[in-house]
């Protein structure tokens, strides 16, 4: 069996196909990787983060972002070294489920739809 690599990032894709759609998300982490230290959410370069999208996020049931939670605390923006850019968590990985709803926040300012929103998290091999 190959080892695992000590980090993994695994992506969560929402296809925002309408404006002000909210968009389901459930999936579940790679059962290879034990903690889930980190989260990321990262927008194609024409949607501003002051749209007010939101992200409600759970992990097991367990609520990490309640409903209404603005995505832009978890982006990033320029000039933000690599190693600061997730939000740090210290949840199982090892396979669990991930729910949540992503609220679209524009207001037809004339952004093309459909956009992808990737969602980032940082799975490590360590107890």
């Amino acid at each position: 069996m190959d080892k695992v690599k000590a980090i993994k990032y695994q992506i969560i894709k929402v296809n925002v196909t309408e404006e002000g759609g909210t968009f389901n998300i459930n999936v579940n982490t790679d059962k290879m990787y034990k903690k889930i230290t980190g989260i990321l959410a990262s927008f194609p370069f024409y949607v501003s983060f002051l749209l007010k999208s939101t992200l409600s996020l759970s992990i097991n049931d367990k609520e990490i972002f309640p409903d209404d939670f603005e995505i832009k605390l978890i982006t990033f923006g320029p000039g933000v070294p690599t190693n600061e850019l997730f939000y740090l968590l210290d949840e199982e990985a090892n396979g669990s489920t991930i729910k949540g709803k992503f609220k679209d926040g524009t207001d037809a300012l004339g952004f093309p739809y459909p956009y992808m929103l990737n969602i980032y998290l940082r799975l490590e091999d360590k107890s």
